[in-house]
């Protein structure tokens, strides 16, 4: 699905407009324009926004036509799992931003492809990629953004890519400080690993699509086409500031990550000396009954023997438990008061 919004001065009755008209500055918007009266409109040098949702191969090779695209850029829009880019050509710039969704199974990235030139700007995506949604209908409702250009388009585009951001990153903060609490009050579980395990994976993901993302934006505030003027580059160096302090929270938040499994490791270290401290203790209550027994042998209580020792077998057998439960229970009391058990 192609939507458009295009800004004319010579806009008539006889143009093919899906929703109303709004005046901008004695020009007139139009909206969803058919693709023969967008090419009229392109080579009349009108200014428009192109959005094409969930694009078919069709579309795809209309705008390559359209717009003359290098075939890089056909194969990058019919694609995807691609990293963030930014390509330079002489009559427009491709780029491709990557907004974060948090799927059931995971973190995914959802690309946004855009193509900048003189007087056009084109977005392709997929439908779920609603971050361009509030983007687009700000562009559509304010008049105000056609004065500043189609350098101006992309700067929304980016901002609301960039906003998708902060909820993970706050969600994340928050199930992090969840699981240290819940670490500290009743101890480690396979749970706890699992979702911590989980954050970190996410952490990840959020690291490998902020970095290139930063270095597009790096390249991008360089160049002609956006470094129109002094306030245009103000405005994509806040976006890069803005993710810099994006990769400074994803930073910090594997920092907390490394504690929790830290804490993770200690409580099971912890478990793990008990228990050899427990079977330890265990072994040594034990060892006067092995020491016993082995001297004696328990021989004591024979019917014949060569050598009949003079006190009665059963004394010494009682005398020889005796010793070993009084043993054993010195040994506990020795253990208690030390606080080892």
């Amino acid at each position: 699905m192609i939507r458009s919004l295009v800004l004319t001065p010579n806009a008539d009755a006889s143009a093919d407009v899906v929703s109303e008209e709004a005046p901008v500055n004695a020009m007139i918007l139009l909206r969803n324009l058919t693709q023969e009266n967008l090419e009229i409109r392109l080579s009349e040098g009108c200014t428009m926004w192109l959005d094409i949702v969930t694009p078919e191969e069709k579309e795809i090779h209309w705008l390559e036509r359209l717009l003359q695209l290098s075939p890089n850029v056909v194969s990058d829009l019919l694609r995807e799992d691609r990293r963030p880019t930014l390509l330079v050509y002489p009559r427009y710039l491709f780029l491709s931003l990557f907004q974060p969704y948090a799927h059931p199974n995971g973190l995914v990235s959802k690309e946004i492809h855009c193509i900048i030139g003189d007087h056009f700007y084109v977005t392709v995506r997929q439908a779920d990629a609603n971050a361009l949604e509030e983007a687009y209908n700000r562009v559509s409702q304010n008049p105000d953004s056609w004065q500043r250009g189609v350098a101006y388009f992309l700067y929304i585009t980016a901002q609301h890519i960039i906003d998708t951001y902060y909820p993970l990153l706050d969600r994340i903060s928050n199930q992090l400080n969840g699981l240290e609490e819940k670490l500290m009050t009743n101890g480690a579980d396979v749970q706890a690993q699992k979702s911590v395990y989980r954050v970190k994976q996410h952490l990840i993901g959020l690291r490998q699509m902020i970095a290139p993302q930063r270095e597009v934006l790096s390249n991008l505030i360089g160049e002609q086409r956006i470094s129109t003027n002094e306030d245009t580059r103000d405005l994509f160096r806040h976006l890069y500031e803005r993710l810099l302090g994006i990769y400074d929270v994803i930073d910090s938040q594997r920092d907390l990550t490394n504690s929790v499994m830290e804490i993770i490791g200690t409580q099971e270290a912890r478990k793990t000396g008990e228990a050899v401290s427990r079977l330890t203790i265990f072994s040594m209550v034990f060892l006067p009954f092995t020491f016993f027994v082995g001297l004696f042998q328990l021989n004591f209580v024979t019917i014949a023997e060569p050598m009949i020792l003079p006190i009665n077998g059963l004394v010494m057998l009682i005398t020889v438990a005796l010793l070993m439960i009084a043993s054993g229970a010195a040994m506990l009391i020795f253990f208690r008061r030390r606080g080892w058990v």
